[in-house]
């Protein structure tokens, strides 16, 4: 099988390279977590990266919480940021925000998850992995475990979320384009949860059991929890094909051994650390791409030895 390594990087890596020392400022950052499997790995490497750059960082933490977060972007404009970094949990809900941002002057960012295009014109750019293409690759990994045909559920992050729209848009559209045999049984959301996750896997495999040929989860923790509620039911009976993402190192010990099909590996440090890097040169009158990728990787069994963990 081949592996595909998204190749839109130039721009963002050109930009790595390039990437000057702003005068000190203060970025205000809205992140969506601050204990968080990925989200923490991201903030710790946006931090260092920004003390490098003699920026400081204003981080606050919607804690998944959309409300939350959208209050934030408005301590940020009455704070007088210099910039605005916000990794949105809605595709909708913070554009008020940001349409206010810009009008005081604050330039603005997305990092990680996508918004609606109604949010375009309120920001400088985006940085952080395509989940749209992410979707994609899933499909493709599933397809190749299964022989383009069976039947699967999908394990989807929180409804609404822009990462979860994107990741499901892009597996179900991938499928029709390969005018795949693949039917899927049920779309569940479990909130980038493992235990969750594992609560609404038990249901499925009640529902479905030997239906289920295949697993496509939203990202790794929550193939976590349908690999344990697989073992409940049916002990030491193999899985499905499962695929994730992100590339977390328990994720690579599922595929050695046989419990996970694939992962897709995008770098938390490499997303933390391109956002601060992006508003650090935006705050020095440069100019930046509207859409900045990080690296994504599919990981089998044929490569899992050769390519690193995200975290």
């Amino acid at each position: 099988m081949a592996h595909r390594i998204t190749t839109s990087l130039v721009s963002a890596l050109a930009l790595m390279a390039a990437v000057g020392t702003a005068e000190a400022k203060t970025v205000c950052y809205v992140t969506a977590a601050d204990a968080h499997a990925y989200a923490t790995p991201a903030n710790e490497a946006l931090s260092a990266r920004a003390d490098e750059l003699g920026l400081e960082v204003l981080t606050l933490s919607q804690n998944f919480d959309v409300q939350t977060g959208t209050e934030q972007l408005n301590t940020c404009i009455a704070r007088k940021a210099d910039g605005i970094i916000l990794w949105p949990l809605d595709p909708q809900a913070y554009i008020p925000g940001l349409a206010r941002a810009q009008a005081a002057g604050i330039p603005s960012i997305l990092i990680n998850s996508p918004m609606s295009e109604q949010a375009n014109e309120f920001i400088k750019s985006f940085t952080g992995p395509d989940v749209y293409e992410e979707g994609a690759l899933a499909a493709d990994s599933l397809s190749d475990a299964m022989n383009g045909e069976g039947s699967v559920i999908v394990i989807a992050g929180q409804a609404g979320n822009g990462t979860t729209i994107g990741r499901v848009g892009g597996f179900v559209d991938r499928l029709k384009e390969l005018d795949s045999k693949i039917e899927i049984l049920d779309t569940v959301n479990a909130d980038f949860d493992q235990q969750k996750a594992l609560v609404a896997s038990r249901d499925l495999i009640t529902r479905f059991g030997d239906k289920i040929m295949g697993v496509y989860a939203n990202d790794d923790t929550m193939a976590r929890g349908f690999i344990d509620a697989w073992k409940e039911a049916h002990g030491d009976k193999p899985t499905p094909p499962i695929v994730g993402i992100n590339g977390q190192r328990d994720a690579f010990d599922s595929i050695r051994s046989g419990e996970m099909y694939s992962t897709i590996v995008q770098s938390p440090v490499e997303d933390g650390k391109l956002a601060i890097e992006t508003m650090a040169n935006i705050l020095d009158g440069k100019e930046v791409d509207a859409r900045l990728p990080i690296p994504l990787t599919v990981v089998t069994k044929e490569n899992v030895e050769d390519v690193e963990p995200a975290f």
